[in-house]
């Protein structure tokens, strides 16, 4: 015999904790998204601004993929060792300043001097 439980008994489940968790963890993974989808969006703005060429713009995405994959692989173990509050926080912050960072670039790595055309 199974036992089914109505959905009225599983929202009671939900304390406003739970809800605000749900909220921050929600919030985040927006955060997250967002992200990733203005690295596309916006990558023919940043060639153009910063005078990349196309194969420095796959540098750019490359490396960003990469460190995303590599911070994701390592912000589990960390969590496990630190706990995930203090790991949520840390990144956020961390995420923060690497953004203000990005904002406030002049000119890629790879990029060609200004008035001169890519090789």
């Amino acid at each position: 015999m199974t036992v089914t439980t109505s959905p009225a008994a599983v929202h009671d489940r939900m304390t406003p904790r739970a809800r605000g968790l749900l909220l921050v963890l929600c919030g985040a993974m927006f955060l997250d998204a967002l992200d990733v989808s203005m690295k596309g969006v916006a990558l023919p703005s940043i060639g153009a601004e910063l005078g990349l060429t196309t194969a420095s713009l796959q540098w750019v995405v490359s490396g960003y993929v990469l460190g995303f994959g590599g911070f994701l692989l390592l912000g589990g173990r960390a969590a496990d060792l630190l706990g995930r509050r203090r790991m949520l926080i840390g990144s956020l912050v961390v995420f923060a300043v690497a953004t203000a960072l990005g904002g406030f670039a002049t000119d890629g790595p790879f990029s060609s001097p200004r008035g001169s055309s890519p090789a």
